[in-house]
């Protein structure tokens, strides 16, 4: 009788580990994130924004950008494209494979040290095509230490979503599940894999032969600071701005002017233009940048704080144009007062409609295959 009653808990035991295996291979709990809601720093895309990376090649300790990116699907690998933007402008890029759950890190002054800008990530096949795969996350560690400057800061990548339509299954497979083959599906649509460039949208749509058709989220045309320090306690703020637009294969788009109202708690508000800047831009916030009448210590005083909203260009509805940000705070006395980083809020987006060209809110992504492993 003994024998037997351990003889059953010994089963009961295995039934048991066998059934929480089975949940922990379930679906997980709740309903699957819509593609449909908007680019943002919580969710899975098959595109990834990386606002700002930097290194010193000769003091990686003081200055050095750690990038995460994980493929959340449970059963499929993925090609990954990244594509390191310069503040000049030019491009550099490479591909990596991610296995299905793996999760990947790298250090931006081993592959681009010396160099300031931010970094798209896009899901691709294995001809280099961009695919519908909205499994990809990720997020930066940054820091820059300095005797005057020093910060830390966390930023979320920034997520968007292919929104075309899927022709196989929600899974979005990369690879035949029977024969194991690598298979070539789920394309941007007039993605063409001999020729030299796709442009994929991010208002929402894409040029080529899929005119009108789905592309990525919008971008965001008009965002927010939320809360700025005063300076008078040695708090600063730095401003990142970039736009995601243009051609991957010979250079992206400039931001160019941004007009922007900067209020005081108090809710008034002074106009400013801030205008040259480039594809990525790193700005302290002074009484010089922006310029406002009266200056920006004069608006946001000892004690108090501000917000601030900007745009590209005049603000025309119909002629929005796309581009991100990032804020991080902190203080010139090293680990005084509060410090870290958030992406910017987005507060109106890209009105949807067809790209003549990549220069608009598009990107010209170059097309050729994976030849990793």
């Amino acid at each position: 009788m003994r024998t037997s009653r351990k003889l059953t808990h010994y089963l009961m035991a295995v039934f048991a580990a066998a059934m929480m295996s089975m949940s922990a291979l379930a679906a997980d709990p709740g309903t699957t994130y819509p593609s449909t809601s908007e680019a943002s720093d919580q969710k899975a895309g098959s595109l990834l924004v990386y606002t700002l990376y930097q290194s010193n090649a000769s003091n990686v300790a003081g200055q050095d950008t750690k990038i995460n990116i994980t493929n959340t699907n449970e059963s499929n690998p993925i090609i990954v494209h990244f594509f390191f933007v310069a503040t000049g402008c030019s491009v550099a890029d490479f591909k990596t494979e991610l296995t299905a759950n793996q999760t990947y890190s790298f250090l931006t002054s081993d592959f681009d040290p010396g160099t300031t800008g931010y970094i798209m990530a896009i899901a691709e096949n294995y001809l280099g095509i961009p695919i519908h795969f909205n499994f990809l996350i990720g997020d930066l560690y940054t820091r820059s230490l300095s005797a005057a400057d020093s910060y830390q800061a966390n930023l979320g990548a920034i997520a968007f979503s292919a929104l075309w339509t899927n022709p196989n299954d929600d899974t979005a497979r990369t690879t035949n599940v029977q024969t194991g083959a690598r298979q070539v599906a789920i394309q941007i649509p007039g993605g063409d894999a001999n020729s030299v460039t796709v442009v994929a949208g991010l208002d929402g749509r894409n040029t080529g032969t899929g005119a009108g058709l789905a592309g990525y989220n919008q971008l965001p045309a008009t965002l927010a600071l939320s809360n700025i320090p005063s300076r008078a306690s040695n708090d600063r703020t730095l401003l990142v701005l970039l736009r995601p637009a243009g051609n991957l294969l010979t250079g992206m788009s400039s931001v160019g002017s941004i007009f922007g109202l900067l209020f005081d708690d108090a809710e008034q508000s002074q106009s400013f233009v801030q205008g040259s800047l480039g594809c990525h831009n790193v700005l302290t916030l002074s009484n010089t940048t922006p310029r406002t009448v009266p200056r920006f210590d004069s608006v946001i005083p000892a004690g108090r704080t501000g917000w601030m909203k900007i745009w590209i260009g005049g603000g025309s509805t119909s002629a929005a144009t796309g581009f991100l940000g990032s804020m991080i705070v902190y203080n010139q006395q090293a680990r005084v007062n509060f410090e870290g980083g958030h992406n910017l809020h987005h507060l109106t987006l890209v009105p949807r409609g067809t790209i003549s060209t990549a220069g608009d809110n598009g990107i010209t992504v170059p097309v050729f295959p994976f030849t990793g492993n």
